[in-house]
C-alpha cells in the first residue's frame, strides 16, 4: 500500500514538473514569437522612417520646403518679392536714398524667408533622424545584434552639415541687412565699412560651400547603399 502510494505521488510530481516545463516552453515559444512580431513591427517602421528622412534630406538639398513647412514660413508677395530681389542684385551700386530704403523696407518682409525655411527644414530633419536613431536602438535591443545597415552616424553627419548651412544662411541674412543700414548712413559700396562687411560674408560663404560639399558627399554615401 505504501509502495503504491509513493507511486502515486512520483506520477503526480512527475507530471506537475511536465507541466510546469510544457508551460515554460510554451511560455518561451510565445514571448520569442511576440519579439519577432515586435521585431519585423520596427523594421518595417524603420525603413518607412528612412524613407521619410530621404524625402527630407531631397527636399532640404534644394533648399525647399514641405507643405508643413510652407503653411509655417510665408514669403512676401510676389511682386515685393521680385522688387526686393531686383534691389538686392544691385546692392554693389550706387543706389539712390529712395532706393535704399525701399530695400529696408522689404528686407524686413522679405529677407529671412529663405534663411527661416531652411531653419525649420532642418529642424525637422534633425528630429526626424533622433526618432530614427530611437527606432534603430530598439531594434539592436531587440534582435541582439548591431544595425549597421540603416547607417544612422551618417545620418546623423548629414543633419550636422545641414544645420551648420542653416546657421551660415542666417547669418548672411544679418550681413545683408548690415550693408544695407551702412549704406543708408550715408557710407559707399566701396567704403571700408561695407568692405570689412564683405570680407565677412566671403568668410560665411566659403563655411557654406565646404558644408554643403560634405553633405553632397553624405546623401552619396546614403543613396549608394
Amino acid at each position: 500500500m505504501k509502495t503504491f502510494f509513493k507511486s502515486q505521488i512520483f506520477t503526480f510530481a512527475l507530471i506537475i514538473i511536465v507541466f510546469v516545463v510544457s508551460v515554460f516552453e510554451m511560455s518561451k515559444i510565445v514571448a520569442n514569437e511576440r519579439l519577432e512580431d515586435l521585431e519585423s513591427s520596427l523594421t518595417v517602421t524603420i525603413v518607412e522612417q528612412k524613407s521619410l528622412l530621404t524625402t527630407i534630406a531631397e527636399t532640404t538639398a534644394r533648399n525647399g520646403a514641405d507643405t508643413v513647412t510652407e503653411s509655417i514660413v510665408r514669403d512676401c508677395s510676389p511682386d515685393e518679392r521680385a522688387s526686393f530681389d531686383t534691389l538686392l542684385s544691385r546692392l554693389d551700386a550706387q543706389l539712390t536714398p529712395t532706393e535704399l530704403r525701399e530695400l529696408e523696407r522689404l528686407f524686413g518682409r522679405c529677407g529671412s524667408f529663405y534663411a527661416e525655411r531652411k531653419s525649420v527644414m532642418v529642424a525637422r530633419f534633425l528630429r526626424e533622424i533622433e526618432i530614427f536613431t530611437s527606432f534603430v536602438a530598439q531594434l539592436e535591443k531587440i534582435s541582439k545584434k548591431e544595425s549597421q545597415d540603416y547607417r544612422v552616424e551618417v545620418w546623423q553627419a548629414l543633419g550636422e552639415q545641414e544645420k551648420i548651412q542653416s546657421d551660415q544662411f542666417s547669418k548672411l541674412v544679418t550681413i545683408q541687412d548690415r550693408i544695407i543700414k551702412t549704406l543708408l548712413s550715408g557710407k559707399s559700396a566701396n567704403s571700408p565699412e561695407v568692405k570689412a562687411i564683405l570680407e565677412e560674408a566671403k568668410a560665411i560663404q566659403t563655411e557654406l560651400t565646404i558644408a554643403n560639399k560634405k553633405a553632397a558627399e553624405l546623401r552619396t554615401a546614403l543613396t549608394a547603399l
